[in-house]
């Protein structure tokens, strides 16, 4: 049985992943959390800076590749099965409507 990647979606509390989230340029990570930069994504498990556990992970890379996307997505997996991958343009669209909501609200 051959295993692939495939979008699943579900009802999550962004918050949350906000507070967890390692973000993934060409090399390295950041924390969504602190902001800190310069993360080895492919071993780091905390912060080094605020302590917050990774449990998810996104990339922009990803979302510039189109349908080679799933592509990029396979490489996160085969380095880290512990993170939950989410899509960086869904997670873009919902901060920004999050952001503009608390603007609005302030």
């Amino acid at each position: 049985m051959t295993e692939d990647v495939v979008r699943v979606w579900q009802k999550v509390n962004t918050d949350e992943i906000n507070k967890h989230l390692l973000n993934v340029g060409d090399s390295l990570g950041n924390c969504e959390s602190c902001k800190e930069l310069g993360l080895a994504y492919a071993t780091v498990t905390h912060c080094p800076a605020c302590g917050t556990e990774f449990k998810y992970v996104t990339s922009k890379n990803a979302s510039t590749q189109g349908d080679g996307r799933f592509h990029v997505v396979k490489q996160f997996f085969k380095k880290r099965q512990d993170l939950i991958y989410i899509d960086y343009d869904d997670f873009k669209k919902i901060s920004g409507r999050d952001q503009a909501k608390k603007f609005f609200n302030d």
